[in-house]
């Protein structure tokens, strides 16, 4: 009797350990999967803080919020590429206020060629017509970027100009300035001294009327190149005799502008190297 009982009592204590096994499992299994789990996290965690996020270093020179669009990128070229190439052709000033003021006119409405194609006009070399308009073309061809830049960043535009907290503040007490004030200063923007970039920007940034800025804009790079044209006018052949002393030495001013360029960025970037020591 006890040999018949024994192979009934093994296969009950067999099936009491597979249901044991059976419900231990799914609890063992449970924890390992947690545990997995939280060692994941952990080494997420780990690696997140083992490599943090690189910030762009353009990031604070940025004047625009998220990313640009492609009228950011044509605005900053214009406001800060075409300044760039008006620095590069700097060398070649000397020989194109000579040779050819009403090319360098319609470049940069600069003052000097102005005054040196009205001296032309007076001796009959250059029409007096194509000197008004190549100069007014000059002067007022980009003011409504910087104003379009002023009225689209804000704020954000201060990065571009501002270099320390004192110009920041001046910048600021600009936007205060009431319209009829601003007017009258887009007006004498060409004025030597007034900073007429600043002027464009902070117009656009106070929400100034596009049509107001440009009849004020329009009108003093008008008044201005008549201004500049009427003095190369009336100084007509002494004008012209010392532009001929410019033109006999204008290799050795280029190379002398030349110079003056290297020797002013060693000496700026030796001060910077001795300020950081």
């Amino acid at each position: 009797m006890s040999d018949n009982r024994l192979p009934d009592d093994g296969a009950r204590h067999g099936d009491s350990e597979l249901r044991d096994s059976d419900h231990g499992n799914p609890a063992h299994a449970s924890g390992e999967a947690a545990g997995e789990a939280a060692g994941e996290a952990a080494g997420e965690v780990s690696n997140g803080a083992a490599e943090p996020e690189k910030e762009n270093p353009w990031a604070a020179f940025k004047p625009w919020q998220g990313k640009a669009s492609g009228l950011d990128k044509l605005l900053l070229f214009l406001i800060i590429g075409v300044p760039l190439v008006y620095l590069g052709l700097m060398p070649l000033r000397p020989w194109m206020l000579v040779n050819a003021p009403v090319v360098q006119e319609f470049i940069n409405g600069a003052k000097t060629a102005v005054v040196a194609a009205g001296a032309y006009a007076r001796v009959g070399e250059i029409p007096l017509w194509l000197v008004v308009v190549a100069g007014f073309i000059g002067m007022a061809k980009l003011d409504w970027a910087f104003w379009l830049a002023g009225r689209r960043w804000g704020d954000g535009v201060l990065r571009l100009f501002a270099q320390n907290e004192r110009q920041l503040k001046r910048i600021e007490s600009l936007k205060r300035i009431p319209n009829w004030a601003l007017f009258l200063m887009t007006i004498v923007s060409r004025c030597p001294g007034v900073p007429g970039t600043l002027v464009y920007l902070v117009a656009g940034w106070t929400r100034m009327r596009l049509s107001l800025f440009l009849i004020a804009d329009l009108l003093g790079c008008l008044i201005f190149t008549l201004i500049w044209t009427t003095l190369g006018y009336q100084l007509g052949e002494t004008a012209v005799d010392v532009l001929k002393v410019v033109d006999k030495y204008a290799l050795w001013l280029t190379l002398a502008i030349i110079l003056g360029i290297f020797v002013i960025t060693y000496i700026r970037e030796y001060r910077k190297q001795k300020s950081a020591e």
